[in-house]
């Protein structure tokens, strides 16, 4: 009996001092990733990309960028940290009731950000709309993750792609011809419809009207009117009066997507050509006179801010002015 006690003492000791070690709380993986890797980032559209997979670890899991490189070069890609000026919005609104920048304004302000916010709850981006500044190409990034077990950094845990992005959405449209002061009317071809993006900058849409060799209609001169209660450009143009050339109209729109809200007929843009500046191709017209209007319709969405040159190619129409 006495040969079994010392062997009991020495398990009971041993127990004891295992259990004065602190046992770990919580479990923090050596897995963490996304799921979604790479990830596409379209220039200048406002993405949030998934959430990071923490792979099973104690919530709550906090983390932290560490570092967003260029996945060629291995450097700190500072054009991705770069501020941008953005407007936040205090609140939602109506371009019905507030119609002008010093309204605009109550419930707007211009900040000084880089081009993407990350969530250190979930893991997961926001890329902003100033993300048009960020060079396209392919990024790299690390992450830490902190919960009750500790803290864990995951280097290279994902890649980001960025790649150009949709500058605007161009709907169907139409074109006719409508015989002067009769509900006669026929088909001469959807006008063709482009959309250019000049510059990065600013908020500005140009429209052209232009007849099927390219020549542009002449707005300063009425060549193109409003076809009574349907939507045209100016019924868009919310905050700034349109400037009008010989060649074009001028939107200044301030806020995107432009148009930001649809009218009775959506986003849709009528104009009517009268006959005495547009002549319509032989054997679209019951007769060879002049009496005939040129009416294109034409749906253009823009999306980001920027300077944009919208063209509206008329098909089987030819400026002539009477």
């Amino acid at each position: 009996m006495k040969k079994l006690i010392k062997p009991i003492l020495i398990a009971l000791v041993i127990a004891g001092v295992y259990s004065c070690v602190k046992a770990p709380h919580g479990y923090l993986s050596d897995q963490i990733r996304y799921r979604d890797n790479p990830m596409r980032i379209p220039q200048g559209i406002i993405v949030q990309t998934v959430a990071v997979d923490n792979d099973g670890s104690s919530a709550p899991v906090t983390y932290e960028l560490l570092d967003i490189r260029d996945a060629v070069t291995h450097q700190h890609a500072d054009s991705v940290y770069k501020a941008r000026g953005r407007y936040v919005f205090s609140s939602a609104f109506d371009p019905n009731v507030i119609t002008t920048v010093e309204q605009l304004n109550q419930i707007r302000s211009k900040i000084e950000t880089p081009p993407f916010e990350f969530n250190s709850h979930t893991g997961a981006f926001t890329f902003l709309q100033t993300s048009s500044f960020i060079p396209l190409g392919k990024y790299e990034f690390d992450i830490k993750a902190t919960n009750e077990f500790g803290t864990k950094t995951y280097k290279n845990v994902a890649t980001f792609s960025v790649e150009p992005g949709d500058i605007a959405k161009i709907d169907a449209g139409g074109g006719a011809w409508f015989k002067d002061g009769t509900d006669q009317n026929g088909d001469i071809g959807e006008p063709k419809v482009t959309v250019q993006k000049l510059a990065s900058t600013g908020t500005l849409a140009i429209l052209k009207i232009v007849d099927k060799n390219g020549v542009p209609f002449n707005p300063k001169n009425g060549e193109y009117l409003k076809r009574g209660d349907r939507s045209d450009f100016e019924t868009f143009a919310k905050f700034h009066p349109l400037i009008v050339s010989d060649t074009s109209l001028t939107c200044n729109f301030e806020v995107t997507p432009f148009p930001f809200q649809g009218a009775a007929q959506g986003f849709t843009i009528y104009y009517r050509i009268p006959g005495k500046f547009a002549k319509i191709d032989d054997g679209f017209t019951p007769t060879p006179d002049r009496g005939y209007s040129a009416n294109p319709r034409f749906t253009v969405r823009l999306f980001q801010e920027g300077t944009y040159l919208i063209t509206v190619k008329m098909q089987h129409v030819t400026r002539d002015v009477l």
